[in-house]
């Protein structure tokens, strides 16, 4: 069941958000904008990284790093930290993490790296930029450039929610 929740969350957050309606209030136009005004957050996330639960003690949880530096993070079972939080990062740590992911192959990955083993848990990762979408779920395996990016992916999450771990 848990191997279709991720491409199902994904499929979830990509979907565009409903604009609101008000009768009587004319749309806003781009020329309307001001620098005072507010820019509308970016819907969707350039990476949306995720770790399942097992029969053990491993962190599930699930991060959202968008852009504009922002983190959505929600913590189920034996996460960093249980709940949802949502923190400002700096771009530049986004953005180090997409040339990252660009440097080991991301792109050219395998969808899925298992060794048919039914209780472990499963690392995702899917990258959404201007070259598209790739998804890729580590069970057992997986090349060590990824496995690496997963550490440093676990390490911002850990930075950002206020702990840290010995893994």
């Amino acid at each position: 069941m848990r191997v279709f929740l991720f491409p199902l969350l994904a499929l979830l957050l990509s979907l565009p958000a409903l604009p609101a309606c008000k009768a009587g209030r004319p749309a806003a136009t781009a020329s309307a904008a001001t620098a005072d005004s507010p820019q509308p957050q970016q819907q969707e996330p350039v990476l949306l990284f995720g770790r399942t639960a097992c029969f053990g003690t491993c962190p599930d949880y699930t991060a959202r790093f968008f852009a504009d530096g922002r983190l959505e993070y929600e913590g189920r079972t034996h996460a960093p930290v249980e709940g949802n939080r949502s923190v400002k990062l700096n771009p530049a740590v986004v953005q180090k993490l997409l040339r990252e992911a660009d440097q080991i192959g991301f792109y050219q990955m395998r969808d899925v790296y298992s060794k048919g083993t039914l209780d472990l848990p499963s690392t995702m990762l899917t990258i959404t930029t201007a070259k598209g979408q790739k998804s890729v779920r580590v069970d057992e395996g997986g090349p060590e450039g990824l496995q690496k990016l997963f550490d440093h992916l676990d390490r911002e999450v850990q930075k950002a929610v206020g702990t840290t771990a010995d893994r």
